[in-house]
This record gives C-alpha cells, sequence and structure tokens, in this order.
C-alpha cells in the first residue's frame, strides 16, 4: 500500500511539472507558426466590400408610429426597408401598409408591393396596387400614393377606382384631407368623376 502511495505521489509531482511545460511548449508553438503579418496587413474585405455591405443592410419588420394633432394614431409597417447609402433619411421598403385610427372611430388603411419612406420630411410613397381601404366602405385602387407620416393626409398623384356604399366610381385623383379647425376627415375625389350608383 505505501509503494502504491508513494508512485502515485511521485506521479502528481511529475504531473505538476511536466503539464505545464507542455502547455508552455504549445503556446510558443502557436507564436512561431503563426502569420506575422502586422497591423497594415491586408483586411479579409476591401473598402468596396465595406460599402456593398453596408448598402445591402435590410431592417426586417421596420414599424414608425405616431399621432397627428388632433390624436389620430398613425402607423407604418413594412416588411423590409433597405436604408439609402447615400441619403440616410431615405429608404426602400417592401410591402408596405399604413393604417389610421381616426379619433372618431373610422380607420383607414393602405397597402403597397414597395414604397419610399422619408423620415425627414414625414413622407412616404407608396407604389404597385396600392389599396386603400375605409372602415366607412370604401375599397380604392391606384397606382402610387403619397402620404403624410405625422398627419392625415394623402393624394394619389393619377387616377382611382373605388368602390363605397354609393357605388362604383372612377376619378382621376383622390384627396384624404383633415379640417384643421373641426377635425373632420374629408375624401375627395377630382378629375373627371364618374360614379355608377348602386342604390
Amino acid at each position: 500500500m505505501a509503494t502504491h502511495n508513494g508512485l502515485y505521489s511521485r506521479f502528481v509531482v511529475l504531473a505538476k511539472i511536466l503539464l505545464p511545460l507542455a502547455a508552455l511548449g504549445l503556446l510558443s508553438t502557436l507564436f512561431l507558426l503563426s502569420d506575422r503579418r502586422g497591423p497594415s496587413g491586408d483586411l479579409p474585405f476591401a473598402l468596396n466590400d465595406l460599402q456593398e455591405r453596408a448598402s445591402a443592410e435590410v431592417v426586417s419588420n421596420p414599424r414608425f408610429a405616431g399621432a397627428s394633432t388632433s390624436g389620430d394614431l398613425i402607423t407604418f409597417a413594412a416588411d423590409t426597408a433597405q436604408p439609402d447609402p447615400v441619403i440616410p433619411h431615405m429608404a426602400q421598403a417592401k410591402a408596405l401598409r399604413a393604417q389610421i385610427n381616426l379619433t372618431s372611430g373610422t380607420r383607414v388603411t393602405f397597402s403597397a408591393h414597395s414604397g419610399t419612406l422619408n423620415t425627414r420630411d414625414q413622407v412616404a410613397q407608396m407604389a404597385g396596387d396600392v389599396m386603400i381601404y375605409s372602415s366607412t366602405g370604401y375599397h380604392i385602387e391606384t397606382d402610387a400614393l403619397t402620404s403624410d407620416m405625422a398627419a392625415v393626409s394623402a393624394h394619389t398623384p393619377g387616377p382611382v377606382t373605388a368602390q363605397g356604399p354609393a357605388g362604383t366610381l372612377d376619378a382621376g385623383r383622390m384627396e384624404l384631407s383633415q379640417d384643421t379647425q373641426t377635425g373632420d376627415v374629408h375624401l375627395l375625389f377630382t378629375n373627371g368623376v364618374k360614379l355608377i350608383y348602386q342604390p
């Protein structure tokens, strides 16, 4: 038993010496075999690659929310948004949509395939099969829509087709605005309005 304990003690003493020496040997081997390039060595990618990667950054599910001076809640959201690499306050959005909850209880929603967000001027330009729905029963389709992101204000630069309580309507332009005095929201169709009345 004493011999066994003696061998074990010697093994422990040798291990305490040999193991640290082996570790030092491994570390020195790493340093000796490592690449000796200094800080000025070639980076894994060039400056152009960095700029391309920065321009390709995409934000998933961005959301902008606020309220108008009248207390109406305005929300913009998208599936993705890609910041402009040159103009910081601009971004290209995919599957852009918006919702306006008026204090009167009426709800207006917009949706489009894509759009441009201008966070400095608080303006969103929607394009590609723009759909506009109102809880009052209006369904409007158009090619493009410009909307304020901080106020109840939107307009189309071109023609619209609408279906509502009064029937089917075609117009050269549509405008959504809010009376600053009363807070009432108006939906105005102009430029050659054609209404097919359906009682």
